[in-house]
Formats: structure tokens, sequence, C-alpha cells
């Protein structure tokens, strides 16, 4: 018997199927107790502080961003009434799980699919093929012909026969002529050549026989039936954002901030460390979760970061304008909504 791994058997599968197909059937994963390490304990989160900016700081920051705005003039930013400026920080946790998981179904083809030797009589479980990842946290889908799954028999297209129904015709052998409508040339009516006024004529697809060479078998009557075994990595995503509930979070991206913890394991353990209680609490959870969120999957390895992202609020005047807008990230980076002084609006 023979097994071979190919990335373009599923392809082929279904080429040379044209029928149904069975759907993939999960494997649950056996079950295997893994022990969390304790780098965090060791290794806590790094304490961060808020960055607190003075005015100066606020004014040339915010007026450095209108001057890349083509349509925005800097009154307000020289002109303001800076009321008051909030530091904080936002803290945004990130857990990745890469899992496996494996699925079997029962295909077929016209012949048995050769590959590597395998010792004779010897079969394996979806989960004993053994089958590792190019690289971790990258998604891959790989394929097996699963090893001394073959098994010769009847084709279920053609029950043995080798022919099945024209699709055309329906077993009839012809079709309705297309040339069949007479016209009325001087009161007599013309006759089509090709169906000689009978509307019917020979379908070509099956030369008249209203059956086709069955493509499942090639018109053998048999197949090789065999399991097919689908190993998926894949990286599930669990993330928390924690920050004011004003706060436009949806602008934010992990290289605004800093990564002030960072570990990579094959079941990490949740952060208790950090200064933010709430952080705690969200790795914990998404943590917990992790281990039952994919019940028929095994879990290769994990990560988690925390990423530190300084922000400051600035409440602010002029003229009769109340606002306030937020510089944010290392690069001290502005968010201000709806900015009132566009040159557009300006005579």
């Amino acid at each position: 018997m023979w097994w071979s791994e190919d990335s373009q058997l599923e392809k082929k599968l279904t080429d040379s199927t044209s029928g149904e197909t069975h759907d993939w059937t999960n494997i649950p994963a056996p079950r295997v107790i893994k022990t969390p390490d304790d780098y965090e304990l060791q290794n806590p989160v790094r304490s961060v502080s808020p960055e607190i900016l003075t005015e100066k700081e606020v004014r040339n920051t915010l007026m450095a961003w209108v001057r890349h705005k083509l349509h925005y003039k800097n009154e307000l930013a020289r002109k303001m009434e800076i009321k008051e400026i909030i530091p904080s920080i936002i803290f945004y946790y990130v857990l990745d799980t890469f899992i496996e998981q494996r699925a079997l179904k029962f295909s077929c083809q016209q012949s048995p699919i050769l590959g590597a030797a395998l010792p004779p009589n010897k079969k394996l479980k979806a989960w004993e093929v053994q089958c590792f990842p190019v690289k971790y946290f990258q998604d891959e889908t790989k394929y097996f012909h699963m090893p001394n799954s073959d098994k010769k028999g009847m084709c279920i297209s053609c029950y043995g026969r080798g022919l099945v129904l024209c699709a055309t015709c329906w077993g009839s052998g012809e079709i309705t002529c297309q040339k069949a409508s007479s016209s009325e040339r001087g009161g007599m009516l013309s006759q089509c050549p090709v169906c000689t006024a009978n509307n019917t004529t020979d379908c070509e697809r099956c030369a008249a026989i209203g059956h086709i060479q069955c493509l499942r078998c090639g018109g053998m009557g048999k197949v090789w039936y065999f399991t097919n075994l689908k190993v998926e990595y894949v990286t599930q995503r669990r993330d928390k954002l924690i920050a004011e509930e004003d706060f436009p979070t949806s602008i934010l991206q992990k290289d605004h901030g800093m990564v002030i913890y960072d570990r990579t394991s094959e079941l990490v353990t949740p952060i208790s460390t950090c200064t933010e209680e709430e952080v705690n609490l969200a790795s914990q959870l998404l943590v917990q979760e992790s281990h039952f969120s994919w019940p028929d999957s095994r879990i290769l390895q994990q990560k988690h970061t925390l990423t530190a992202i300084p922000v400051n609020k600035v409440l602010f005047t002029w003229e009769d304008l109340s606002g306030r807008f937020w510089i944010y990230g290392t690069k001290r980076q502005i968010y201000f909504k709806n900015y009132p002084l566009k040159k557009s609006w300006w005579p």
C-alpha cells in the first residue's frame, strides 16, 4: 500500500470525482494534560507610568499636526486655552493560540495514489500520521492519503456499468432542433435540412445513444476508495483593549505603544502582576477560555503580549467653542474629530 502528501490532492480529488462527496468529519485530538509554565511569576509585567505632556508640548504637537493637513488653519492651535491635560495608559492584550485540527473524508478516484511506501498491513489513525507545520503561528492546510485505506469497488455513480444517463437528452438520444422553425416562402413552408421538420435531432453529446461514459470511473465500472486526511494549522486570536470609554479605540494599532510583556510557550500562564487589575482579569479569562474553545483540536503553542499606549486627553476652549482631542502613542499622534478650522470655510 502507499501513502502520499500532496498540497494539490484535494483539487485532484474534486476534479476526478465529479459526483457528490462526503463532508469532512472532525477527529477529536487525543487528550493530553499540559501544565502551564511559571514564567510570569519569575518575570512580572514591566511597570509603566503615564506620559505627562506640558501645555507647550501639547500646542506644538497640535500645530505640527495641522501643518500636515492641507485644508486646516492653525488659529485654534495657537489661540486655544488648554483647560486640562489628562494623562493615561491604554493597555492592549493579545493572546494567540496556534492549534492543529484533523478531519477525515471518504473519497474515491480511478486509480490508487502512488507515494512513499509504508510497511505492509499497517494502518494509522488520523492523529498517528506524522505531520508538522512549516512555521508556528502561520496558517496552512495539508492533505494526506491515509495509508492502507485503499479498496477497489463498484463505482457508485454508474453502478458498475461504466455509463451514465446523458444529461442533455436524458437518455432519449434526441434533442429539440434549434433550426426547426420554418419560414413561409411564396406560400410554401421551407423544410429544415437537419431534422426534416420532425422538430428533433440526434444528441451530439451522447451520439444518440442516450448514455455517456462515467467520468468518475472512466468507463471502467470500478474505482479506488480511500480515506483522505486534512490537517489544518490555524492561529486563533483573542484580544482585549482596556481604555477609557470615550476614546476611539478603532484607531489604535499595536505599534502605537511599547510592549511591556511578551511570552511564548506551549501553554502560557495568565498575567497576574500588571498594575492595572483589569488586564489581569482579561488575561485570566482569555487564557482559560482558550483551553476549552476548540475541544477537537490540539494546542501546539501560545503566545501573549501586553502593549502600553500612552494617551493624553486635552480639554480646551476657543472663543465660544469647547472641545477635546487626544495625543496618543509613542510618536504622539493626534485624534481630533471635526477640527473646526478648515480653509474651505473661510473666504
